[in-house]
């Protein structure tokens, strides 16, 4: 069922978006456009393509985000040449992962990359025949399918079940990852306060919009900017580690990981607590 609220503001979302994109190429380098900038645009492009269009297409839309997320980071890690046959295996798990969304079975959903990608994953790597540095790769391997297809796969599914959710958190978390990184150096806590200031009256306003009670508005409201500096705190090192710098941001070398880092951990920790409390999985 079309719903006008949330595919409306996305339209306009993008609309916005695009002034700007065209502001930052007339403005010559002068006004740079941020690294969350084009993992937005996904967003929104996919809620408007799910509610006017076809689901199919924005679940597709985000698969290939998932892919560009684990291409980038395995570009970036020191793979080993033998590793070909699992990282093979990883780029297969995605259409594997979005399809058992596509066809609605969250148990199998739920489990087919901490059970079997992660369980199949060390049989390819050892196909390659080099065992001196398998547990590397295999560990290298693993987390990547975990953050880069499992984590960005729960905003796909929580996109089936509600479009004005996934608009909601798509926005409160943005925010908050922007606080976050305005305030770069600051003490952990100060930023925590200033991302609740912003979400959870956010997410208490426009609580009758999206249909979750209130209660459960408010404890996203704390949830989420929660989740959010957990999530780049630690993130922040894994970019440190991968040679990621914030100011030398180029495609393919850290800006599609540093403009999903807010929403890594922020989205599967949403999407189980409404599905659990809002009885998703009776309907």
């Amino acid at each position: 069922m079309l719903d006008d609220g949330s595919s409306i503001f996305s339209i306009i979302a993008l609309m916005v978006l695009a002034i700007f994109q065209m502001v930052t190429l007339l403005s010559k380098g002068r006004v740079a456009s941020p690294p969350s900038f084009r993992t937005l645009v996904v967003f929104f492009l996919a809620m408007a393509l799910s509610e006017w269009i076809s689901f199919s297409l924005a679940l597709w839309l985000l698969a290939l985000l998932s892919f560009r997320a684990l291409r980038e980071y395995l570009s970036l890690v020191d793979i080993r040449l033998e590793d070909r046959w699992g990282i093979l295996a990883s780029y297969l798990s995605i259409p594997c992962m979005f399809y058992l969304i596509h066809i609605e079975w969250y148990g199998f959903f739920i489990i087919a990359i901490p059970v079997y990608a992660f369980l199949l994953v060390p049989f390819f790597v050892a196909l390659g025949g080099r065992s001196q540095g398998i547990v590397f790769s295999v560990g290298v391997l693993d987390f990547g399918l975990f953050f880069f297809v499992f984590c960005v796969g729960h905003i796909a599914y929580l996109l089936f079940y509600s479009a004005r959710i996934t608009l909601l958190m798509i926005v409160a978390i943005t925010c908050a990852g922007w606080i976050h990184k305005a305030l770069k150096s600051r003490p952990l806590r100060l930023k925590f306060l200033l991302q609740l200031a912003v979400v959870f009256p956010l997410c208490t306003g426009l609580a009758s919009w999206t249909a979750i009670p209130m209660g459960h508005s408010a404890i996203l409201g704390v949830l989420i900017p929660f989740s959010v500096c957990l999530g780049r705190f630690t993130l922040k090192e894994l970019e440190e580690d991968l040679g990621i710098r914030a100011d030398r941001l180029q495609p393919g070398r850290g800006r599609t990981i540093e403009g999903l880092k807010s929403y890594l951990y922020t989205a599967p920790i949403v999407f189980h607590y409404l599905r659990w409390f809002l009885k998703w999985g009776d309907l």
